[in-house]
C-alpha cells in the first residue's frame, strides 16, 4: 500500500457519499459498542493496580460456618491484625475501618452555602499510606492520621464539603457535630479500587468512641473493618493463613459449638488470604457495602466476548457491502489489469480503501463511545470517566486498522480472480458459489448471535423481575424502613420507636437487627443442640414484640409475641417463634409438636410457628429461622407500617428524628427496595445484553437487506424466465422467502442452543425460577423473523414487479 492508494480510496468514498455514509455508520456503531464493552472489561481487570508491589499485598477474609449458608466476607475481627504482626511473616499490616458520618457546615462559617451531607470516613493506621502509595498533595498526612481531631480529605470530598479544594488545609469542618481540622489534601483514589475513600482519619480519631474502639480491637466475634498485609520476603501466604487459622481456632468462636459439631465443621470460623489484585473477582463473596465492589469474572469475560462478536458482525456487514461493490466495479478492475496493474497493486488498492473506511469508522466510533460514556457508566454502575484516554484511543484505532486490513482481504481476493476479458465483456460481475456461501454464512452468524443475545437478555430480565416481585411472606408495599445510627443508645432507640408509633397515619412500628431483605449485612447465626449432641446451624432474627403484627405475618400454630405477656430477655433465652423451615431442621414431626418445646437446654421456649419470611434473595434456600425478642440496644432498623406515601411519611418523621439524633441525617426507604437491590446486578446485565441484542439485530437486518438486494440482482434473469413460464407473484415471493427462511432457520440452529445453555446456567443459580419455559427462545426467534421480513420486503416486492423485457434487455 502506498500513499497514492489511500488517496484513491478517499476519492472513491467521496464519489459515493451514500455508500460511504452507510458503511461508516454501521461500522462506527459496532466500534462504539465494542470500545465501551472492552473499556469496561479493561476497567474491571485493572482493579487495585495502583497498589505498590501489589503481588505482596493480601487482604484477609473470613467465613462463619455457623450460618446455614456461609459466605466469605472482607470485614474482619480486628484482633487478627495484631496476630498478623505477631506472626513475624509480615512487613506491614494495615486496617481500614469504615464509619458512616455526617458532614456539617464549616465550623468557622466562612463558606456560605455549605450544607449537611451524609458520607463515610475510613479510619486507618500509620502504615496505610505506605502500603497503598497515598501521598498528600498538600499538608501532612501523618499528622492527620495521628491526631484525634484531624482528618484528610480527597480533592473530590473537599469540593463537595467546602466548595473548593483550594486552601483547605488548616480549615475546620464539623463531622457528626464535632470540629475536625483538615491537615492534608489527598489526590482522588482510582475509581477501580476495592477500598474507595474520600475522608481518612486515624484509628485513634474521636470519630470512633473510645469504648467502641476498645471493644472492637479485642472482639474476635465482631467485624470492625478490612485488614491488609504485606508479606515479608521469604514468607508465604499459606504459612500466614495457617498461623491465623490457629488464632481463630483458639478464639471465642470455637467455644460456641460442641466437640462433635466442631469435628463436622472443621472450623467454626475460617480465614484465608487473597491477593489484593484478585479480590475484585473473588467468587462467593458477600455483596455488602462493607465488602467493597466485586464482580464476576465469567460475566466480564462474556461481555468482552459480546464486544468482539458485535464488532465481528459489523465487519461482516462491511465485507458484504464491499463485496457487492467490488462486483459492480468489474469493468474498472478489468481495465486496471489490462493497463498492467499487478496482483500487489490491486491488493494494495483494495486494502487501502478498506483501511480508510475502518479508520474513519473507528474515529466516529470513538466519538460515539465518548458521547455515550456517561450513560454507559450509569448502566454498569462504575465510574468509567477515564476509560477513553490517549492509550485507549490509540489501541482502538490500532484495532480499527486491523479490522480494515482483515475486512479488505476478501474483496481483494474477488478482484484478483476477475478475468479482464470477462470483466470488460460484462460477464465478470458474478460471484462464485463458495463466495456466496461465505456471505450467507456471515448472515447466519449475525442472526444466530442476535437470537442468542436477545433470548438471554429476556430470560435474565424475566427472572430478575420475577425474583424482585416474589412474595417474601408479607406485603412490603405499606412498609418503610429507617436505619438507626450505629452509635445510638438503647434509650434513644426505644424512644424513637415509641414516638413513631404515636404518629398519626402510622399503623405500627417494628424493630429488627437489620432490614428484612437487606443483602451484605452481618446477620446473627448460631447452633442449636438437638438430641445426642447434634447441633443444627440456625439463623436468628431478633425482633420487637410488634414485628409480626406490623409485617402481617400470622402464626400457623401457637401464637406470636404479645407485648402484654412477653418481655425481652438476654440473647439466647426466653420465648421464641420459629419458622416452618426451622421445624424441619430441628427434627420435629410437625409444627404442633414443636410448640412448648425447649431449645438449647431449655433456655429458649417455642411459643409459635410462622410461615417463611424471606430474608435473602432467591439464590439461597429459605434458612431455618428463630425469632427471639430483641433488646433495644440490638435494634438497628425500624420498619414503619403506613398507607402514607414515602415523601409524606418522611415529612412527618423528620422533626422527630432531628430532635432525637441532631447530628444524623434522616433517610427513609421502601421495604421493597431492599429486595430489588438484591437483583440490581441482574437488571444491569439484562439491560446490557438487551442493548447488545438490539445492535446485533440491526446489524443482522442490514446484512440480510444487502444480501437480498444482491440476490434479486443476481437472480433477475431466473425470476424473469420463471414469470415467462407462468410463475405468479406469490410464487416469486415464496422462492425468495425460502432462501431468507433458510438463513433464519440456520441462525436459529446456531443461536438457540447457545441461548438455552446460557439460560440454564444462569437459572441454575436460583432456588426458585420464573415459569418462563421456552418462551424467551421462541420470542427471540419470532422477533428475529419479523426483523428479517421487514428487511427483505422491499427487495422481494421489487422482484415481484420486475418487467421481463427490461430484465432480458439488461
Amino acid at each position: 500500500m502506498t500513499l497514492h492508494d489511500f488517496k484513491i480510496g478517499w476519492r472513491l468514498l467521496l464519489a459515493e457519499p451514500v455508500y460511504s455514509a452507510v458503511v461508516s455508520a454501521g461500522l462506527a456503531v459496532g466500534f462504539a459498542v465494542c470500545f465501551l464493552l472492552l473499556a469496561y472489561v479493561r476497567y474491571c481487570y485493572s482493579y487495585d493496580s495502583a497498589v505498590p508491589d501489589a503481588a505482596q499485598v493480601h487482604i484477609m477474609q473470613h467465613r462463619i460456618n455457623l450460618f446455614p449458608t456461609p459466605v466469605w466476607r472482607e470485614p474482619m475481627p480486628l484482633p487478627a491484625a495484631a496476630s498478623a504482626l505477631r506472626s513475624g511473616m509480615t512487613s506491614q499490616v494495615s486496617v481500614a475501618v469504615p464509619l458512616d458520618v455526617v458532614f456539617d457546615a464549616l465550623f468557622d462559617n466562612s463558606a456560605k452555602g455549605a450544607r449537611r451531607q451524609r458520607g463515610e470516613a475510613i479510619l486507618v493506621d500509620a502504615s496505610f499510606p505506605a502500603m497503598f502509595g497515598v501521598a498528600a498533595l498538600e499538608g501532612d498526612l501523618a499528622a492527620a492520621l495521628a491526631r484525634p481531631d484531624a482528618v484528610a480529605l480527597t480533592v473530590a470530598q473537599a469540593q463537595a464539603v467546602l466548595g473548593s479544594a483550594a486552601g483547605v488545609v488548616g480549615k475546620v469542618i464539623r463531622i457528626n457535630g464535632l470540629p475536625y481540622r483538615v491537615l492534608a489534601l489527598l489526590p482522588d483514589p482510582p475509581s477501580n479500587t476495592t477500598l474507595p475513600y474520600r475522608t481518612l482519619a486515624g484509628t485513634a480519631s474521636a470519630l470512633w468512641p473510645q469504648k467502641k474502639r476498645d471493644a472492637m480491637l479485642h472482639a474476635w466475634t465482631g467485624t470492625g473493618g478490612k485488614i491488609y498485609v504485606r508479606l515479608r520476603a521469604g514468607s508465604s501466604a499459606a504459612d500466614l493463613q495457617g498461623f491465623l487459622q490457629g488464632e481463630f481456632d483458639r478464639s471465642a468462636w470455637t467455644s460456641m459449638v460442641g466437640q462433635d459439631e466442631l469435628k463436622r465443621m472443621g472450623h467454626v470460623a475460617e480465614v484465608r488470604l487473597r491477593p489484593v489484585r484478585e479480590s475484585y473477582f473473588d467468587a462467593g463473596m458477600a455483596q455488602g457495602r462493607l465488602d467493597g465492589p466485586h464482580g464476576e469474572r465469567r460475566i466480564v469475560l462474556a461481555l468482552g466476548a459480546v464486544a468482539l462478536l458485535i464488532l465481528a458482525l459489523a465487519s461482516a456487514n462491511y465485507i458484504n457491502l464491499a463485496t457487492v461493490r467490488t462486483l459492480r466495479r468489474d469493468r474498472e478492475i478489468g481495465m486496471r489489469k489490462m493497463l498492467g496493474a499487478g496482483a500487489w497493486r490491486l491488493t494494495g488498492l483494495f486494502l487501502a480503501e478498506s483501511v480508510v473506511v475502518a479508520l474513519l469508522s473507528g474515529a466516529l466510533g470513538l466519538l460515539l463511545a465518548w458521547l455515550l460514556l456517561p450513560l454507559f457508566s450509569a448502566l454498569v454502575d462504575r465510574d468509567l470517566g477515564g476509560a477513553l484516554g490517549l492509550g485507549a484511543c490509540a489501541g482502538a484505532l490500532a484495532l480499527a486498522l486491523g479490522i480494515g486490513l482483515a475486512s479488505g482481504a476478501y474483496p481483494a481476493c474477488i478482484a484478483l480472480r476477475l478475468r479482464p476479458v470477462d470483466a470488460l465483456a460484462g460477464r465478470g460481475n458474478a460471484e462464485n458459489r463458495r463466495g456466496l456461501w461465505l456471505r450467507r454464512s456471515l448472515s447466519v452468524l449475525q442472526f444466530g448471535a442476535a437470537i442468542a443475545l436477545s433470548s438471554s437478555a429476556v430470560a435474565i430480565a424475566w427472572q430478575a423481575s420475577f425474583a424482585a416481585a416474589m412474595d417474601p411472606g408479607f406485603d412490603p408495599l405499606p412498609l418503610h424502613v429507617a436505619r438507626l445510627p450505629d452509635d445510638a443508645t438503647a434509650p434513644q432507640r426505644l424512644a424513637m420507636r415509641e414516638a413513631l408509633a404515636r404518629l398519626s397515619g402510622v399503623e405500627g412500628v417494628a424493630a429488627t437487627s437489620s432490614p428484612i431483605g437487606a443483602t451484605g449485612v452481618m446477620k446473627w447465626a448460631g447452633a442449636i443442640k438437638v438430641g445426642a449432641g447434634r447441633e443444627v446451624p440456625m439463623r436468628f432474627q431478633p425482633v420487637s414484640t410488634g414485628f409480626f403484627k406490623v409485617f402481617g405475618v400470622k402464626p400457623l400454630h401457637g401464637r406470636v409475641f404479645d407485648p402484654a405477656i412477653d418481655q425481652p430477655s438476654e440473647p439466647g433465652t426466653g420465648n421464641v417463634v420459629i419458622s416452618l423451615a426451622a421445624v424441619r431442621a430441628l427434627g420435629f414431626a410437625s409444627a404442633q409438636e414443636a410448640l412448648g418445646q425447649g431449645l438449647d437446654g431449655g433456655k429458649m421456649r417455642i411459643i409459635g410457628v410462622v410461615p417463611e419470611v424471606r430474608d435473602q434473595t432467591l439464590r439461597d434456600a429459605a434458612e431455618p429461622m428463630i425469632y427471639p425478642m430483641s433488646l433495644p440496644d440490638a435494634e438497628q432498623a425500624l420498619t414503619i407500617r403506613s398507607r402514607l406515601s414515602s415523601a409524606a411519611l418522611a415529612a412527618l418523621i423528620e422533626p422527630l428524628w432531628r430532635r432525637q439524633f441532631p447530628n444524623e441525617l434522616f433517610a427513609l426507604r421502601r421495604a421493597a427496595s431492599y429486595f430489588e437491590e438484591g437483583y440490581a446486578d441482574d437488571v444491569r446485565l439484562a439491560k446490557l445484553l438487551g442493548a447488545a441484542s438490539v445492535v446485533a439485530l440491526l446489524i443482522a437486518a442490514f446484512g440480510i437487506y444487502v444480501l437480498a438486494a444482491y440476490s434479486v440482482q443476481r437472480r433477475a434473469r431466473e425470476i424473469v424466465l420463471r414469470k415467462l413460464h407462468g410463475a405468479s407473484r406469490s410464487a416469486i415471493a415464496r422462492l425468495l422467502g425460502k432462501q431468507y427462511a433458510a438463513l433464519i432457520g440456520a441462525g436459529a440452529l446456531l443461536g438457540l442452543p447457545l441461548a438455552a445453555v446460557v439460560m440454564q446456567r444462569y437459572l441454575a443459580g436460583f432456588v426458585e425460577r420464573a415459569p418462563m419455559g421456552w418462551w424467551p427462545l421462541a420470542g427471540a426467534l419470532a422477533f428475529a423473523a419479523l426483523v428479517a421480513l421487514a428487511a427483505t420486503t422491499r427487495h422481494t416486492l421489487a422482484a415481484m414487479r420486475i418487467a421481463p423485457a427490461l430484465a432480458l434487455r439488461a
